[in-house]
């Protein structure tokens, strides 16, 4: 009615639901009801009340027969009995997989699955807030960049859950030593961080530095076998090492290298002068500078394949560098460089025009290749020139926009969504298909879900790789499956390797896959091989 109370409600309601019609009727959204909404969503449908106006997506909390909580999500147009206002008619559903789902992605993309502990994008959020007190106080603190020694030899000789034993055991030994206050992070791989709110003298210092150290490298046993690591450790302090967050922890990280560089299992102090990480990236943007020039660079690609069949569907293209003293270099070891250097915008534009052009050479042997996907930087995205780009690209080597798939990140629809979307809308005109790639990393979010043009959702590896086992990658792998449907999108799995993945993401529904199991990132000729004989990816038994 006018004053917001629900005065008619299907019945249809409970049938699809536990919550009864008297659960809603009779109430509005006053502070004796028992609806619960968000002030934000209270204030909109205030705001529709006092205007007369229709209202959108206005969500609420109700309890069904059982107890359990209901999200329901509701619009409304303005209704007139014979030119009177007398309320609102309108129809709404129950979301509440939906709104679940978002917010334990939510949680997912501020912590870190395997030790609980904040993640990168959770601690540059802590660290900001850090340096913000340290700022008013006129205090300093230090950071420690922790990096395990010998980590990857367990996960090669024992096995990838040998090596996630030996990470949550080395959390729970550092967790130990903090004190209230001090952060404990992990930023990936076997890579931790550790901010202390510490006098920040070197005795201090060096003190707190070798109780890390000491804990890292006691002993431990895995499976009944006794393994032991240690650690490398660098230590940054602000301000003196860096004054923003980004400069104090590549400060930590350089002195980490220089503890690597002494021995390991040990720690080092920023110095001023370059890192022997630093020189080495100095130089190494040099060569990048002429990689494409010296024709260094090189796509390998690697098949997509339709879960139920089998066939091969699409391919990731993925950029290469031949380095002519350091051999193949894998994208980790030179894309951040790039992004630094500003040289990531070229790069893309090779690797889109390259991607293309091998296309075309395909179809000119008489082979009908499936949608390559390429992947787009920040700050092509950022560019509308992309769109360009883009357009000549398939003009020159006259393609059909099908074939082309353009990935980004959902971390980079988040950088500048304006000119995002601007740019992504730009794309599904000319017909190219948009992927979200490492869905589930970032600020994963039902809103960009709907507002940006994406046909296609990648599940990120991080869940994959928990499958079948993980009761928790399993539960969140089946709500985004479902969600990503219910939107009408796609579904991809990356970092598929074994028959047991595959057979659960059958069985979920996942329409395509993607990873080892089916195919490693391969050059063009073998590539070329595979869809001349037929476009079956090969059993995972041939696969190394």
């Amino acid at each position: 009615d006018a004053e917001g109370r629900f005065t008619f409600v299907s019945e249809e309601l409970l049938e699809r639901t536990d919550v009864a019609c008297e659960a809603l009727l009779g109430f509005g959204f006053g502070d004796d009801s028992p609806l619960s909404v968000e002030l934000h969503e209270l204030t909109q449908l205030q705001k529709a009340q006092a205007e007369r106006v229709p209202f959108r997506h206005i969500t609420f909390d109700v309890r069904g027969a059982d107890g359990t909580m209901h999200h329901m999500r509701i619009n409304g147009e303005p209704a007139l009995d014979g030119g009177d206002f007398v309320g609102w008619r309108g129809v709404g559903s129950d979301v509440t997989a939906a709104v679940v789902a978002e917010r334990r992605i939510g949680e997912l993309a501020r912590f870190d699955t395997l030790t609980g502990l904040p993640n990168r994008h959770h601690f540059l959020e802590l660290l900001e807030r850090q340096l913000q007190r340290a700022r008013q106080g006129d205090r300093s603190f230090a950071l420690f960049f922790i990096d395990l020694d010998r980590f990857k030899w367990v996960n090669d000789n024992l096995g990838h859950a040998a090596g996630d034993q030996l990470l949550r055991t080395v959390t729970r030994r550092l967790l130990r030593l903090l004190r209230e206050g001090d952060v404990l992070a992990r930023l990936g791989g076997d890579e931790f961080v550790v901010v202390a709110e510490t006098l920040c003298d070197g005795d201090t210092l060096s003190k707190i530095a070798s109780r890390l150290v000491a804990a890292a490298a006691e002993p431990m046993t895995i499976d009944g076998q006794r393994v032991q690591v240690s650690a490398s450790i660098g230590v940054g302090v602000y301000p003196h090492d860096g004054a923003d967050g980004d400069t104090l922890l590549r400060a930590a990280d350089h002195a980490m290298y220089q503890a690597k560089a002494a021995g390991k299992n040990t720690f080092a102090f920023h110095t001023r002068e370059l890192s022997q990480r630093a020189r080495h990236h100095f130089s190494l943007e040099g060569d990048l500078r002429l990689a494409a020039e010296h024709g260094q660079l090189v796509l390998h690609y690697q098949p997509q394949v339709n879960a139920m069949t089998g066939e091969i569907v699409g391919m990731e293209a993925l950029l290469r560098w031949r380095h002519p003293e350091h051999g193949l270099l894998m994208p980790a070891s030179f894309i951040e460089l790039a992004e630094e250097s500003g040289l990531i915008v070229g790069l893309g534009r090779w690797a889109l025009n390259q991607a293309c052009a091998q296309l075309a050479a395909w179809r000119a042997m008489g082979l009908e290749p499936p949608p390559c996907a390429v992947n787009v930087s920040r700050r092509q995205l950022e560019d509308e020139s992309l769109v360009d780009d883009v357009r000549s690209a398939l003009a020159q080597h006259a393609l059909e926009p099908r074939l082309l798939r353009v990935e980004v990140t959902e971390n980079l629809l988040m950088a500048d969504t304006m000119t995002s979307q601007v740019v992504l809308e730009a794309l599904k005109e000319l017909g190219v298909e948009l992927s979200l790639d490492d869905f589930g990393t970032g600020h994963s979010s039902l809103a960009y879900l709907k507002r940006f043009p994406i046909s296609e959702l990648k599940i990120d590896r991080s869940f994959v790789m928990g499958l079948p086992d993980s009761v928790e990658d399993v539960a969140i792998t089946r709500a985004v499956v479902a969600m990503a449907h219910s939107l009408g999108l796609k579904v991809v799995a990356e970092g598929v390797e074994t028959p047991a993945q595959h057979q659960m993401l059958r069985l979920m529904g996942c329409d395509e896959l993607q990873g080892h199991l089916f195919g490693r990132p391969t050059d063009a000729l073998e590539l070329e091989t595979l869809l001349s004989v037929g476009r079956d990816a090969p059993p995972a038994a041939n696969v190394a």
